[in-house]
């Protein structure tokens, strides 16, 4: 069998690699960058409502949403300390409390959107803003990853399915190509 023909499919093998890879991270990127959506839109109205002065109230009624289980968006208003302030997402009964490093960058540039890993199989897609207000220093949204990650586990699956049935083709016209080779030179 040439040389070249092996080349071929090692080529082949390879740009099917590539191409299944950039499938899955432009997926991947564009489910996870999609999560964060409702939180950077709730963030920033709620954020230019305090620094306008105007009532937050109807921002923060609702139930409380225990942010552990819910899907649902939850907002947190936290002081220039970091220390919570109002909210209505819980975990394990308690107001969220950011990490302070969240809070210096978020000084630092203005706003953050982070996973935020509060507790064991808790991810949430989190937006913090810095605020301009005497009292409230930092407003945040957030909202579990569950189903986006669960969208990430399918597309981990069918991205991989994918990727096996075009090796296996590709090895399989490597094996025809061999054994048609071999005949012939009989």
């Amino acid at each position: 069998m040439k040389r070249t023909n092996f080349a071929t499919h090692v080529a082949a093998l390879i740009v099917v690699t590539i191409l299944c890879g950039l499938i899955y991270a432009t997926v991947q990127q564009s489910h996870r960058s999609v999560a964060n959506d409702p939180q950077l839109q709730i963030a920033s109205d709620l954020k230019s409502a305090i620094e306008h002065n105007h009532p937050v109230a109807q921002w923060m009624n609702g139930d409380s949403i225990d942010i552990s289980q819910s899907l649902s968006v939850f907002k947190t208003l936290y002081k220039k300390n970091g220390a919570p302030l109002q909210s209505t997402g819980f975990l394990d009964g308690q107001l969220p409390q950011i990490p302070r490093g969240v809070l210096d960058f978020t000084n630092k540039y203005g706003e953050d959107v982070i996973t935020w890993q509060p507790g064991q199989g808790v991810r949430i897609a989190l937006v913090v803003e810095a605020v301009a207000s005497p009292e409230i220093g930092y407003v945040v949204a957030g909202r579990s990853l569950r189903e986006v990650e669960k969208r990430e586990s399918d597309l981990t699956t069918m991205v991989l399915v994918a990727w096996l049935i075009c090796s296996g083709v590709i090895l399989l016209h490597f094996l025809l190509s061999y054994f048609s080779y071999k005949n012939q030179t009989k």
